[in-house]
């Protein structure tokens, strides 16, 4: 059989795509704090722009006969504009409505909900987090600009579909996983025939529900034919924690168990026909390794050959570390008999588990949220040790071109657009807690899933974009101080964590005191709270402009006001060879020795040089340094070791944006 039935492999670029490359953490109820599930989601967008708009859809009653529209969701403001969707969709002066491009049978009646680039939460409690995902398939959307396009809904649809339609987890996957069958599924980081993105093209979804209190992990992929879908849904156990980083986690997929496994007609079939899978490797009867079969394993078959062992190695860790570190965090003990080096791909053996069991009830919301800031602080990995991170520990690592290598993938991205963390609570009382840029940043707004009108202006308000420097938007207060703590990360970030602390419990105190009040009372309250809160952070960016600039510490005007070494360099990055500080000299060098590099040559003493009195009198001056060289044997070691703190790139190491 022909294993090209997807792309001829001969001259495709493979495109690393996980732009919208997001994480997914998620707590059964049995071992939520609260007893109910929560689910988040980082929104870490990569490169584009991203509408940063906090949308309220309308609960709604619609005519006998009506469509719901499907459309290819934008990025970048405006996401939307359609006179069928919500208000804030609505054509404003300038923009022109997007062209569906499909539609199917709209339901009598569509819930409110919480609406970003994907659905968040419903009046009803349903959340969704959501994660790109690898797969051995692609698709793409059937719009003008792309004739091979076969497909008429994305994951954006999607999951919007759900909330608008559904009250339960598992009304959810089994609506989004009929639909993505019947209208075809694409992923938006699929690139194009040409150049098939095999890295993002598909989609994993965590969803969870306040009654009965179920947590789902959803996987959909394109099927045959680069057309409609593949999917499996599997109930997760309620005293779990579960965490999803860019790729599938349905391992064991029990076909014989509808009660906790769901998935589309034929499941199996591509995978036998492809050879990805074969029946003799099911574990027992009934058994189907999802994941196994259509996560992307880079190959001969679908990787150009000097790709193959780079490019598995970026996969496997940028999943698979993440998903370590969330499962050790929310539950140490599991977390300790897991391997942090095993990486995640489809072909692993003895991979991680969809989810770890947690002491019951032991997981809260501040736990959720302290695990999305995270970069492996205190572990080998510490993205905020090590040269990369300067002297001032900043975990953030920009773009790159034309240099192989590979950075470890945080939790917590510098380029996150968004986070939420969402408790799914019965009664109308689910709350979806926001938060701007990225999750080290920035502190979590509650607004309730059952809420009655829009957000504020400064989360909903038309032209809220990234292009745009808008004081009026709470997104740049957020990212305002998060680029300026790159500055002195590790100073700056330690104020600005102390600061949304002290945010987050006024939240918490306030979402007690909100419990007794009816919804339009809580709306009006939560919004006020936001809107306070957006303004508190404007000004404390101009309190920490004024701090930290010019490289030192500023408090006041008095004459004591100022701690010029504030600011002050630590040792062990002064004392290193790559750095300079303590090798100059003044023949050289002036801007430190590159590791592995050789230092410069001291002049030649043999005899018959001697008479040479201008050569001596270099000599002499280099002479004057040799107590520095002799004592940087002990620094050169210490920064060695700190430059090196991450692994070696290989030869073939893979360019790559973090």
């Amino acid at each position: 059989m022909e294993h090209s039935l997807f792309f001829r492999v001969a001259g495709v670029a493979l495109l690393w795509s996980l732009g919208e490359a997001c994480t997914i953490i998620a707590v059964g109820k049995d071992a939520s704090a609260t007893g109910y599930p929560m689910v988040s989601h980082s929104d870490d967008s990569g490169p584009s722009t991203t509408d940063v708009r906090l949308v309220r859809v309308p609960r709604r009653k619609w005519p006998k006969g009506s469509k719901r529209k499907l459309y290819e969701w934008r990025i970048p403001y405006p996401r939307m504009v359609s006179l069928d969707m919500a208000p804030e969709y609505h054509p404003q002066p300038g923009q022109v409505e997007f062209e569906a491009i499909g539609e199917i049978p709209q339901v009598e009646e569509t819930w409110a909900y919480w609406d970003t680039e994907y659905g968040m939460q419903n009046e009803w409690g349903l959340s969704i987090g959501e994660s790109t995902a690898t797969a051995m398939t692609a698709g793409w959307a059937a719009t003008k600009d792309k004739p091979w396009g076969k497909n008429r809904v994305g994951i954006e649809d999607l999951t919007k579909l759900a909330l608008e339609r559904c009250k339960t987890a598992r009304c959810a996957v089994q609506t989004m996983g009929d639909i993505a069958v019947q209208e075809g599924f694409y992923s938006a980081d699929t690139g194009n025939p040409s150049a098939p993105a095999l890295s993002g093209s598909s989609e994993a979804l965590v969803v969870v529900d306040p009654e009965p209190g179920d947590m789902w992990v959803f996987n959909v992929l394109t099927g045959k034919g680069n057309a409609s879908a593949i999917w499996a849904a599997q109930r997760l156990p309620s005293d779990h924690v579960a965490a999803v980083g860019n790729s599938f986690t349905i391992r064991s997929l029990d076909l014989k168990d509808p009660e906790n496994n769901l998935f589309s007609p034929g499941v199996t079939e591509l995978a036998q026909e492809m050879g990805w899978w074969h029946p003799s490797n099911a574990k027992f009867p009934g058994d189907f390794d999802f994941f196994g079969a259509y996560g992307y394993q880079p190959s001969r078959e679908n990787t150009p050959a000097e790709q193959i062992e780079s490019m598995s190695h970026l996969l496997a860790y940028y999943s698979g570390r993440r998903m370590w570190r969330i499962f050790s965090l929310l539950s140490p003990a599991e977390g300790a008999k897991l391997n942090p080096d095993l990486g995640n791909l489809p072909r692993t053996e003895d991979p991680y588990p969809p989810s770890v069991k947690a002491p019951k009830h032991s997981v809260t919301r501040e736990m959720v949220m302290q695990t999305l800031r995270d970069h492996y602080e205190g572990t080998a990995y510490d993205l905020t040790k090590g040269m990369a991170a300067g002297p001032y520990g900043n975990p953030n690592r920009g773009p790159i071109k034309g240099v192989t290598g590979q950075w470890e993938r945080a939790i917590s991205m510098f380029r996150t657009a968004y986070s939420y963390v969402l408790e799914a609570r019965p009664a109308s009382r689910s709350i979806t807690w926001f938060g701007y840029d990225a999750a080290h940043g920035t502190v979590w707004m509650p607004f309730y899933g059952a809420s009655v009108g829009p957000a504020p202006k400064t989360h909903a308000g038309h032209g809220l974009n990234m292009s745009t420097f808008n004081q009026n938007a709470g997104w740049w207060a957020f990212n305002l101080i998060n680029q300026y703590s790159d500055l002195n990360f590790q100073q700056i970030n330690q104020e600005v964590r102390g600061k949304a602390e002290m945010i987050h419990q006024e939240a918490v105190k306030a979402v007690k005191e909100w419990e007794t009040m009816d919804l339009a009372e809580v709306e009006k309250h939560s919004n006020a709270f936001a809107v306070k809160k957006v303004d508190e952070w404007w000004a404390f960016a101009w309190q920490l402009i004024a701090k930290y600039g010019r490289l030192v510490t500023t408090f006041n005007e008095s004459n004591t006001g100022v701690d010029y070494y504030g600011q002050m360099y630590p040792g062990w990055w002064l004392e290193s060879p790559d750095v300079g500080f303590t090798l100059w000299s003044p023949p050289g060098p002036f801007h430190g020795i590159p590791d592995g590099s050789k230092c410069p040559k001291l002049l030649s003493l043999a005899a018959s040089d001697w008479s040479d009195w201008s050569q001596w009198s270099q000599w002499s001056q280099w002479a004057a340094w040799l107590p520095t060289f002799f004592a940087l044997g002990g620094a050169y070691v210490l920064g060695k070791r700190h430059g090196r703190a991450l692994p070696e790139p290989q030869d073939h190491g893979y360019v790559m944006a973090p």
